[in-house]
């Protein structure tokens, strides 16, 4: 029960602050520096959570499982770095994904 409450409330919480983002204080109106900071704000996200996704599945991999996860990793981060297209490096990684998992 504390968990759905808890859950809740933070659903709340999150839509509080997107309805404020969106109507209180839109993109427009922040300073040009925040502005152009923001663009870099859902690739960072996406790489934390790949990072972390990586290395819980390198830890539990074996060896040489660990080295080709790596290397796609690395391989996809640097297509992604030459693109700067994250719909490129996000289609890479379900490619991999399906070619790693048959």
């Amino acid at each position: 029960m504390i968990a759905l409450v808890s859950m809740l409330v933070l659903g709340a919480v999150s839509w509080v602050f997107r309805i404020a983002f969106i109507t209180l204080l839109p993109a427009e109106r922040l300073p040009a520096r925040l502005q152009n900071d923001l663009e870099y704000l859902a690739p960072a996200v996406l790489a934390a959570i790949v990072a972390v996704e990586l290395i819980a599945l390198v830890r539990d991999a074996e060896p040489v499982d660990a080295v080709v996860l790596l290397g796609a990793g690395v391989a996809i981060g640097l297509v992604a770095y030459r693109t700067r297209n994250i719909s490129i490096a996000c289609a890479l990684g379900v490619g991999t994904v399906l070619i790693l998992t048959l």
